[in-house]
């Protein structure tokens, strides 16, 4: 890939990264702090969107990276933290199926009365894990 390719594909990984954690940071903050009448499904419905846009952009970017970098040895120090990233990731992932099933669950049942506590639980998950992801990546990037 050409030098150009590569930093456009590394923009875009670190760009999704902004995308999901600065949006789960937002709705987060939006359930605390509601008001009345407050749409707080309608909220996370639209979040769960580009959660699932931004998670595309990084699996394909993500691959892109890898295949950059090419494969590390299972048992060096990067190849390690790069397992253990990417278990984390997996992880991840299983729990943003059940948030994004909880929040879609709740929209088509016009439970306007959801526990907002419970929804807020669910997106601190996600910025924690998040927060977690990042710190490996740079871990990764940096040594």
């Amino acid at each position: 890939m050409s030098t150009l390719s590569v930093l456009l594909v590394r923009f875009a990984h670190v760009g999704g990264m902004a995308v999901l954690l600065g949006g789960a940071l937002f709705v987060w903050n939006a359930l605390r702090t509601a008001g009345v009448g407050y749409d707080s499904i309608r909220l996370a419905v639209h979040y769960e969107w580009v959660f699932w846009g931004a998670m595309v952009v990084m699996l394909v970017t993500g691959v892109g990276n890898a295949g950059e970098l090419g494969a590390p040895g299972p048992t060096t120090r990067w190849g390690t933290i790069l397992t253990v990233k990417l278990a984390v990731v997996a992880v991840f992932v299983v729990g943003s199926f059940v948030r994004t099933f909880v929040v879609l669950t709740a929209r088509q049942s016009a439970a306007g009365d959801i526990d907002e506590a419970r929804l807020s639980q669910f997106y601190t998950a996600t910025w924690v894990g998040l927060g977690l992801i990042v710190a490996l990546a740079e871990v990764l990037a940096h040594g």
